[in-house]
């Protein structure tokens, strides 16, 4: 009864076990076949990641930094401005969805208390944007780019090529929308002064660093997970009960099931027939239905052509309240909160994702009308 439950809660997880199911009767794999398809030492970097970030998270060191920004009041605008960019920044280390459960909560809290509710549901929404976006411009920045990065074994510069321009065309949208927020004096909640565990921070920073070594294929996986997974243990065990072991879960069935699919015939050729030179729409409207990180999995066994794929499934995100899983914890903070309204959060939202999407969409356009222009002289210029 728990795991239907569980499996009902999580409809996403339940159609990659299923998929992963039926393709194993199908094409069943074999022992030694099961291990390489799993991809460990991407789940493993992604463990790494979550346990690292939860241990900066819960050491506060993430509320110092704002504390150390403001104290006493402030204006809404710049302070909306500063959470929506808090997150457009830090979502390109930690991640979307990390950068999310950091500083949705974060802003929901000082509005409440400083008795500025109708400052919420806007900023919230642009800091769901700003993470989505900011998120696309690195590798470890979302799942879906550590898998594409890793799938087509790319060099640093020739992502950031294919990922800055359009980044920093959504960090100027997202500037620009922010003097929509409502302006007003916000009085800030008096935070009690406390002292970092300076001695727990530093060696997680340093492990942090280890991770982004790997990345750029510095350091061995073998390496790193020798010296990063006892030094966790060490610091602190329970870090480890901080990691989405569901997107964990929901990679390695995917992996699974995708891996099944390329032995069945019919599997074979049919797909990258349909998808050749219509990976950017077919990613881009399949993240609406999916999600952008199941989609990327199921469609890069089918294509080459990773740039469409990457920029596909990242402007993906945008759209509906699924195209990015991230974007449901933006939606489930808010729905905590005590005067929360979810029609006009969807509206609000939907309205904004579609704004952005159409400017990113007149992007994409240029870019392949210019053959890319623009990106090679960003690549050419990247050492």
């Amino acid at each position: 009864m728990y795991i239907y439950q569980k499996l009902r809660q999580n409809p996403d997880l339940t159609a990659a076990l299923l998929l992963a199911m039926v393709t194993s009767l199908i094409a069943p794999p074999g022992l030694n076949e099961i291990i390489p398809r799993i991809n460990l030492p991407l789940l493993g970097l992604l463990l790494f990641l979550m346990c690292i970030v939860a241990g900066l998270r819960l050491s506060g060191f993430f509320a110092a930094i704002f504390q150390q920004v403001f104290h006493g009041s402030a204006s809404g605008r710049p302070l909306g401005r500063f959470f929506i960019f808090s997150c457009y920044f830090s979502s390109m280390f930690i991640t979307n969805d990390v950068a999310l459960i950091i500083f949705v909560p974060l802003a929901i809290m000082v509005f409440t208390e400083a008795r500025r509710i109708r400052l919420i549901v806007p900023t919230v929404c642009w800091q769901t944007i700003a993470a989505n976006l900011g998120s696309m411009l690195t590798p470890i920045g979302n799942p879906q780019n550590l898998f594409i990065y890793s799938h087509y074994g790319l060099e640093p510069s020739e992502f950031l090529a294919i990922t800055a321009p359009i980044v920093l065309i959504s960090g100027a949208a997202i500037y620009l929308a922010a003097f929509s927020l409502p302006d007003c004096d916000v009085t800030l909640p008096q935070q009690p002064g406390t002292t970092l565990p300076w001695r727990k921070i530093l060696p997680l920073l340093l492990l942090f660093g280890l991770c982004l070594l790997h990345v750029v294929h510095l350091l061995d996986f073998t390496l790193l997970a020798i010296i990063v997974i006892p030094a966790i243990a060490l610091l602190n065990h329970r870090l480890y009960k901080e990691a989405d072991y569901k997107l964990l879960l929901l990679f390695a069935l995917l992996f699974i099931g995708v891996g099944n699919l390329s032995h069945i015939e019919f599997f074979q050729s049919w797909p990258a027939k349909m998808l050749s030179g219509h990976e950017f729409w077919v990613s881009l409207l399949l993240s609406q239905l999916l999600s952008n990180v199941p989609a990327t999995v199921l469609l890069a066994n089918y294509t080459t052509a990773y740039t469409p794929l990457l920029l596909g499934v990242n402007i993906g995100g945008l759209g509906t309240i699924i195209a990015s899983m991230a974007s449901v914890i933006s939606f489930k903070a808010y729905l905590q909160t005590r005067f929360s309204k979810p029609g006009y959060y969807l509206l609000t939202f939907t309205a904004s994702n579609l704004a952005v999407l159409i400017l990113l969409l007149l992007y994409y356009h240029f870019y392949m009308t210019y053959g890319g222009i623009l990106t090679q002289h960003l690549y050419t210029a990247i050492p």
